[in-house]
């Protein structure tokens, strides 16, 4: 799980502070308030994580990745190229993560296993004559014994290691842009940063705000997905890969197929009574249709005549639970296009995969009313306050700010509720009054 992030001079964060993350945490703000980016930046590096040039700083994306941000000068906070980008996480493991270190040294004459419970990143990094070059790295692990505190500062020609220089940086080669010699015991604890690193990225899912339209018929080659996609593109595939691998999720101390959970979410939701995702014969080969009953008396219909809502919504369900256990989930606007009734019932579902699945989510929402269950299940003790992070993001003067929500544990009221945190409801309320009591002395003096 990413615990805490931070970043400087990213886009409008002229720093963000140390934003820390629970399991379940929610973005929430006006349009450009730089919530976005809070997640962007996970994005960002997962993208680079997973491309093959590891000599790259950095991958800031195109047409195909995850988030196109473009270059460094557009990425960067006030468009000012002078100055540096810093990122920064920290993570925890639910389980150890195996890693292999194997040097001939006085300190590793053999191989040995470390069991890694998590570890920190900073990243700092700044173009010179057009390039990208890091500035700053630093890396801390934690095992069940020790620690590997690893810093490079690759202009001023110093390596430390847990507190004592062991190189100079100019002398080696790359790794995300970080001096990585792979003969020396700098380069071993490297490769140990970049397989801890794409470990955790592995296990971070995205879904984006908006979905790809419903279609009548699926056709289905037998792919096994790792998730539904960025755009909700795979969640039918997804579906079939669960059912031909028998794969179940936990409910209530009891295992369910999948497509159960998700058809009782559907029932609980008022979205659906009844759903199936069967075989074909149209068009012949590998063709499904998914087939949708609202309720018990009415024909089943296809997701391009149930409605818009539902098409755009099942792909979050399906990820909640195709999604490993442990693993981390990224949400744009996941309630969008629902009924209000539906959009609270969508803080229940996370709240349930969060507890059951032990899922982190992290979601960025416009929702009131899914703010107002997430308040209510506090209080209800249905999720524990450690459990639940809630931010107010705004920008000010072409820079943001965040502030975490103070939720109180007893009354569920946000001690610190932001102006016009869902628009000016006071100020229409007070401007309906005026006009009615201007209307009615408006009457009273025609009679």
């Amino acid at each position: 799980m990413i615990t805490h992030i931070r970043m400087k001079n990213f886009k409008s964060w002229k720093d963000s502070g140390e934003v820390k993350l629970a399991p379940l945490t929610g973005f929430f703000g006006t349009n450009s308030s730089g919530k976005s980016s809070l997640l962007q930046m996970l994005l960002l590096l997962k993208q680079t994580a997973e491309r093959s040039n590891a000599e790259e700083v950095i991958f800031f994306g195109d047409d195909n990745s995850l988030v196109n941000l473009g270059s460094f000068s557009e990425v960067i906070h006030g468009h000012n190229v002078e100055e540096s980008l810093a990122l920064e996480f920290r993570c925890e493991f639910q389980v150890p993560r195996q890693i292999r270190i194997t040097e001939k040294s006085e300190d590793y004459p053999n191989s040995i296993l470390l069991g890694v419970l998590g570890f920190n990143f900073r990243s700092i990094m700044k173009q010179e004559e057009g390039e990208l070059k890091i500035k700053d790295f630093w890396y801390k692990n934690f095992s069940f014994n020790n620690y590997h505190n690893l810093q490079i500062v690759p202009h001023e020609s110093a390596v430390s290691l847990d507190g004592k220089k062991i190189g100079a940086a100019k002398e080696i080669k790359n790794c995300y842009g970080v001096p990585a010699n792979e003969e020396s015991r700098l380069g071993e604890i490297l490769k140990q940063f970049s397989s801890l690193f794409e470990q955790l990225f592995d296990q971070v899912y995205y879904l984006g705000p908006t979905r790809v339209d419903p279609q009548r018929l699926y056709q289905w080659q037998g792919r096994h997905p790792e998730q539904t996609g960025q755009w909700g593109n795979q969640t039918i595939d997804a579906l079939l890969s669960a059912r031909v691998r028998n794969l179940e999720t936990s409910y209530d101390k009891e295992d369910f197929p999948i497509e159960q959970r998700i058809l009782n979410w559907l029932q609980k939701m008022d979205l659906a009574h009844s759903f199936s995702l069967d075989w074909t014969r149209i068009q012949g080969g590998k063709t499904y249709e998914v087939r949708i009953q609202k309720t018990p008396s009415s024909p089943p219909v296809t997701l391009v005549d149930m409605g818009y809502g539902l098409a755009q919504f099942l792909p979050v369900i399906v990820l909640c639970y195709y999604a490993p256990e442990g693993s981390t989930i990224i949400l744009e606007q996941p309630g969008i296009h629902l009924h209000p009734m539906v959009q609270a019932q969508l803080a229940d579902l996370l709240i349930e995969v969060v507890n059951e699945r032990k899922l982190q989510i992290l979601v960025e929402s416009h929702s009131e009313h899914l703010l107002t269950r997430l308040q209510r299940r506090l209080v209800e003790q249905q999720i524990a306050q450690d459990d639940v992070a809630l931010y107010f993001c705004r920008n000010r003067d072409g820079a943001s700010t965040i502030d975490k929500l103070d939720i109180g544990a007893e009354s569920g009221d946000i001690k610190n509720w932001p102006e016009n945190f869902f628009g000016d409801v006071m100020g229409d309320m007070i401007a309906m009054t005026d006009k009615q009591v201007e209307t009615i002395a408006e009457k009273e003096s025609e009679g």
